[in-house]
Parts: structure tokens; sequence; C-alpha cells
């Protein structure tokens, strides 16, 4: 089957993340020939690199605004090279949506947020036409995601497909990343947490800072490694970030990383992984971090309510406050979970992008059929 993954940007976010593993393991299946157009630059991002050399990649260099000659530009690379069936995620579906009904090619796209917070309300009144008259399937990542998606599109819709990743491995530098880790913990016991994602309210890193700021005023031995892209001069993105540097009082115990593209070797070498988000798809750092071994404390965001069992692989806030936040680490203080092997087989069973590229191989098929 030939399938074309069509994307905005290369960012190193979790959609991104996740487009970039699953081209990889649909090219892994025999008959399969993928394409990843990148409507944007792709050759300045970390993750161009890490597609396998059997994906086709083409970048359109879109620029920025609406560019109506990327429009054109991917018209006629879809003409050119015929796929069976097309895939999208992020804003893609905006510029995608007339050359995929000009050239009757099956669309299927991946809501990564909840339906009304992926995009504006003039948008998602063409989604819903696009869904209902035409040959475009949303599919949901999460059950929270998928309510969203019927409520805002229709009932009928029902496509669910869990997010998958690929297991997090070592980098070559990890034994040096261990040494930076081993310098900034107080003591050999320091309980290290690790917080991945850009910056940004919905992040909701403000929280994060002022429930560390909490526990370590109460005398607990922790860190915080902040990993995330912070924005570029001038965004909102930076001035949150700025903001959040100016609440961080123990400038001992919580350090800003920067963007990383090791993130496997600082989970490793974490106790637990903390999300503080107030709305989520499912992402993608959740599933790495499992596929680490390791537990995941966060706020009840999206898709982490199907992930999380309380006490299993991670403890689940009440709510999204600092206070329900703060009893939730403590929790995993006084009862860490450190049964790496059990909380990679649930992993290994669910959330591993083999079982996520088999689920869409289905819908394809599904689609080509009709």
């Amino acid at each position: 089957m030939k399938i074309v993954h069509i994307i905005t940007e290369l960012y190193t976010g979790g959609a991104e993340k996740f487009c970039i593993d699953l081209c990889n393991e649909l090219s892994l299946i025999e008959g399969n020939e993928v394409f990843l157009c990148v409507l944007g630059d792709a050759k300045n991002s970390m993750l161009y690199k890490k597609l396998l050399p059997s994906v086709k990649c083409v970048s359109l260099k879109k620029e920025k605004g609406y560019d109506l000659k990327v429009v054109q530009k991917l018209f006629d690379f879809l003409k050119e090279i015929q796929p069976d069936v097309s895939h999208t995620h992020l804003r893609a579906q905006v510029y995608s949506f007339l050359p995929l009904i000009r050239l009757s090619i099956s669309n299927v796209h991946t809501v990564h947020n909840l339906a009304y917070k992926e995009i504006g309300k003039p948008y998602r009144f063409l989604y819903k036409i696009l869904y209902n008259f035409f040959n475009f399937t949303p599919v949901a990542i999460s059950h929270e995601v998928l309510e969203s998606i019927q409520k805002e599109y229709g009932k009928k819709f029902n496509k669910l497909v869990y997010n998958g990743t690929k297991e997090v491995k070592k980098s070559d530098i990890f034994e040096s990343v261990k040494e930076e880790i081993n310098i900034l913990k107080k003591h050999e016991n320091t309980k290290v947490f690790v917080h991945i994602g850009r910056f940004g309210e919905q992040k909701n890193q403000k929280m994060l800072i002022e429930t560390f700021e909490e526990l370590i005023s109460e005398n607990f031995d922790i860190l915080l490694l902040m990993i995330g892209y912070e924005g570029k001069e001038g965004t909102p993105a930076r001035e949150y970030y700025n903001e959040c540097k100016k609440l961080v009082k123990s400038k001992d115990r919580i350090f800003f990383m920067g963007e990383k593209s090791n993130i496997g070797d600082y989970l490793f070498l974490s106790d637990a992984m903390v999300l503080s988000s107030k709305y989520e798809g499912l992402p993608i750092v959740v599933l790495e971090a499992m596929s680490a071994g390791k537990a995941v404390i966060t706020t009840p965001a999206g898709g982490v309510v199907d992930v999380i069992e309380d006490g299993v692989n991670g403890y689940m806030a009440e709510g999204f406050d600092k206070i329900s936040f703060l009893k939730a680490i403590k929790k995993f203080l006084l009862n860490p979970l450190i049964d790496r092997n059990k909380i990679k087989s649930i992993f290994d069973k669910k959330y591993s992008i083999k079982h996520t590229a088999k689920e869409y191989m289905k819908i394809y098929k599904e689609l080509v059929e009709l």
C-alpha cells in the first residue's frame, strides 16, 4: 500500500514524534511504500534525522501564515506519487483537503488533542463537512478525545487508536548524563523527577514549579529537571518560560535543561516523570516514560486517564490544582513504584508503535476498499 503522511512542521513535540515513529514502523511492513510530506522545512529538525531511509521525505518549505502556494505544491506532489491513502496530523488537513478531494484520495486524520482545542471554530465547521460528506476519517487517541470528536462532528465517528511510540533507548552519552545528574543530586538517595514538554499554559509548568517548591520547603530530598522547547524570543512560549524561571527559588533543586534529543537518558536516570498539563490528547512522553519502566505522576489530562492506573504504573491527581498534584507526588514519595518490568509490560502490550501501526493499517484498508 502506498501511504503518505502530511504534517505541518517537525518540531520536537509529541504529535511530530508520533508521526515519525509511525512512518518508520509502517515502512517496515511488507508491501508498504511510505512517504512523509512536511509542509514546512524539515531538514533542520532533530526528528528528521530519526527517519528511516525507507521513508521518502519531501519538504515543501511553506512560508509563514496561510501559504496558498504550498497547496499547489502539495497537489503536484500528491498527483505525482498517487497514494492509496493519506494521513494528516495537526493543521495539515487545512492545507491538504482541496488537493485530496480533487485527487479523490482517502484521508485519515489523527486528532492529537481535544477536538475543540485542536483548531479554531471556523475550521471545525470545515472539518465537519469533510468528515460527513467526503472520505475523511477522524481518529481519536483516547476516549476523551473520541467524546470530543463525537460532540463536534457527529456520533457516528468511532475510530480510536491509542498513541504508540518507539521504546526509548540509552544514547551514546548516557554515562555523561548520569554523571551530570549525580552532580546535581544532593545525596545518593535524592529522588529525581523529570518533566518533558514545551513551555506554555497547556503544560502548566507554573503549577508544577510551585508544587515542587512546596515539597522542597517540607524538606523532601528531590530534584526537578525540566526539559523542553522554550520558545523563540518575543513569543508567548518564551514569555511563559521566563515567568516560570522567575518562580524558581530553589535554584539548586529545580533546573531548566533546555531541549534534548536524548530524553531516554533522562528518563532512565529519573525516579519518575511528572506531567502537570491542563488538557492533553495522549502525550507521547507518558508512553516513553513507561517504555523506560518509569512511573508517571500526572493530572487527569485527556488520555492519561486511560493509561495510568493509580499505584500500578503511576499516580493520578484528583484534579488540576496544586493541592491535588501535591498529594499525588507525596503518594509516590511514600510508596515509589520501582517494578520497572511491570510498568514496561503494560507499554509492550498496548502502547508500542508496532501495535499502533497494525491498528492504522486496518483503517487504511477499510478506506481503500470503500
